[in-house]
């Protein structure tokens, strides 16, 4: 937990300096299923730094590949996800690869590894990537921006 941390905390670090640049940082639509207006609305006004990074998250923080369903089945359930209680809620059964928000489910950030799930028995899988991966993708991003 402490590693997983440290990570955050360096990958906002480097946030930090591209956010300040920013002038005016816009929460991507897609965060609000994952957090309360109020928690979007102290971040962009305390730490935009965190909002860029979700922002960029949202579109390049998993890769979704197809499988055989039997192959997928292997993988826990994609499960919704409730702000309210934050608590993971019934599982997802359909994908729409227009309308995917990963901020809508019920997921977690590993340090060193993907986590994987599935997406009902579509044969879908959802691969987060993990802490190290999406610090080096998104310092790549800063550095290209």
């Amino acid at each position: 937990m402490k590693k997983i941390l440290a990570i955050l905390i360096l990958t906002l670090a480097f946030a930090g300096a591209y956010a300040q640049q920013q002038v005016n940082v816009i929460p991507d639509n897609k965060l609000y299923s994952k957090f309360q207006a109020d928690d979007i609305n102290n971040m962009v006004e305390k730490i935009p730094s965190e909002i860029v990074y979700w922002n960029w998250f949202v579109y390049n923080g998993y890769v979704i590949k197809h499988s055989i369903p039997e192959a997928a089945m292997m993988y826990p359930p994609l499960k919704f996800f409730d702000k309210d209680t934050k608590l993971a809620t019934e599982e997802e059964v359909a994908y729409d690869e227009a309308s995917f928000n990963i901020m809508a489910y019920d997921f977690e950030i590993l340090p060193d590894k993907t986590n994987v799930y599935r997406i009902g028995n579509t044969g879908y899988i959802v691969n987060v990537l993990s802490a190290h991966d999406l610090i080096v993708k998104y310092n790549k991003f800063l550095n290209h921006e």
